[in-house]
């Protein structure tokens, strides 16, 4: 009797679904009206738990589901809050992200995290198509976009073939650094996008927790020669990237 007693006052799993969704499609139809306007703070598991008469844990997995959707984001102990509008990228169409955004209305900022000269690793060396332990000049940037912290990037160069770029001002476009003082001409790149975690120095400059999800962009930039002459990666915040592409499609002659 008291199994079947506990079994009749415990929620059903269906109610439960039903109260979450129903809380994260209300909170989500206040962001997309602006209601909840970008940067707004969401209110917290115990606000929502009161207003819609159902347990924290309920609350919690409303509140998760939005993050899940890159409409909120999560600031530790600050809490929850809306989401920017996103970033949007065609990778088909740009190699330098840095040279299209300053010159769009989205307000771009570089922040030089560190830089180092040092031997190229084997993955490096192999990207850039140079001897194992080449000397290579690389650099750590963080970028905001309209305030927030977008991403981190890492590029690698020859040292051989770019002398004193560490000296130059790096908190612009650096492919057009590399083509206005070295006459290093792009031609295309190599573009792979895949979904890590952050490591704790990333996820601590994009104020995120450690190992948390983000969109790797990995870069190799080849010349009129075809020979790659910069490997840059990316992670950013996936809540905040909207990658795109175009394709192009190989027509076959008819017999």
């Amino acid at each position: 009797m008291i199994a079947d007693q506990m079994t009749h006052n415990a929620p059903s799993s269906t109610a439960t679904e039903t109260h979450f969704a129903r809380i994260a499609d209300a909170l989500r139809q206040q962001i997309q009206t602006g209601t909840l306007p970008s940067g707004a703070a969401l209110p917290s598991e115990r606000v929502v738990a009161e207003t819609y008469e159902v347990s924290r844990m309920t609350a919690r997995r409303a509140l998760e589901a939005l993050e899940a959707e890159g409409l909120a984001y999560s600031e530790g102990r600050r809490g929850r809050f809306v989401s920017p509008a996103r970033v949007a990228y065609d990778v088909s169409h740009m190699v330098s992200f840095v040279a299209d955004a300053q010159t769009s209305d989205r307000d771009l900022t570089i922040e030089i995290i560190d830089t180092a000269t040092g031997p190229a690793c084997a993955v490096v060396s192999d990207a850039l198509n140079l001897p194992l332990g080449s000397e290579v000049y690389s650099y750590t940037r963080l970028f905001r976009i309209d305030g927030h912290a977008t991403f981190v990037e890492t590029e690698y160069v020859s040292a051989a073939r770019f002398p004193g770029l560490l000296d130059h001002d790096l908190q612009h476009s650096t492919t057009a650094l590399l083509q206005q003082h070295y006459d290093a001409q792009v031609s295309t790149g190599e573009i792979t996008i895949r979904m890590r975690p952050m490591t704790c120095t990333e996820a601590q400059h994009l104020g995120q927790s450690p190992n948390r999800a983000g969109l790797e962009l990995q870069q190799v930039i080849l010349d009129q020669s075809g020979l790659p002459f910069c490997l840059g990666r990316q992670i950013w915040r996936g809540e905040l990237a909207e990658f795109s592409a175009r394709a192009i499609v190989d027509r076959v002659s008819s017999p």
